[in-house]
């Protein structure tokens, strides 16, 4: 059986989404197994990034607050370096750390700095993927939330706000399941598709909700094959 570690970045998320994300985990879990695939997330705790790694970047919505990409990199492979040198007989390479904020990385040469969904680093034979779940919250569902922590809001409108929210999690942990499994078929050798498939990359979040939450045949074979080999090492 092959592993992928599982943790996340607990700064700035809401214990409401928290929970949603671990449902989508059991969820890729129970997918994999019914896929027969010998491959399962394994959780290994929550990380919390001291403030003092925070940058200032210039979005078209005004400044934003967040943490960079190699700071995160470097944290998540330390985390399962950590785990790896246990050596508990858990065979595990890779670990996948999923973060509620934007992901940014600045240039080596100019100053400015590119913004990632999804994000993967080889070290040394280990593998971090990193996965910002903002993109998948919509406008409302934000609203949904703030409405319902607010302590001056209507009972009335409370419960709205809750009917709302059921709703827009549904879309959240199925946009949330899509992304964590294309970047599992990325860790496992998988490019883009053009099939109605999950490794088929959308240019909107629209496009992407029109995907299927499974691999196209070819991209599934190719996945399984790589899952099989790895598991044989």
């Amino acid at each position: 059986m092959e592993f992928i570690g599982f943790t996340y970045v607990t700064n700035f998320l809401e214990n409401t989404l928290r929970n949603a994300m671990f449902e989508v985990i059991d969820e890729a879990n129970r997918l994999f197994r019914d896929w027969g695939l010998r491959l399962r997330f394994i959780y290994l705790d929550s990380l919390t990034l001291e403030p003092g790694y925070l940058i200032n970047v210039k979005a078209p919505e005004g400044t934003m607050r967040l943490y960079p990409l190699e700071v995160l990199v470097d944290f998540l492979d330390y985390r399962l370096k950590s785990e790896i040198e246990k050596n508990d007989g858990i065979k595990m390479n890779k670990i996948l750390g999923l973060i509620s904020f934007p992901l940014a990385s600045r240039s080596r040469y100019f100053d400015f700095y590119e913004s990632f969904l999804g994000f993967q680093a080889e070290r040394l034979g280990r593998r971090v993927l990193v996965l910002s779940m903002r993109p998948f919250e919509s406008d409302v569902l934000r609203m949904a939330l703030r409405t319902l922590e607010s302590p001056h809001v209507e009972d009335d409108v409370k419960r709205l706000a809750g009917r709302i929210l059921s709703h827009e999690l549904e879309a959240f942990k199925r946009r949330l399941l899509k992304g964590i499994l294309h970047e599992v078929g990325h860790a496992f050798g998988l490019g883009h598709c053009s099939n109605p498939c999950v490794m088929n990359p959308p240019a909107t979040m629209e496009e992407w909700d029109s995907r299927p939450v499974v691999f196209c045949n070819s991209c599934f074979i190719n996945l399984k094959r790589a899952v099989e080999e790895r598991d044989r090492v």
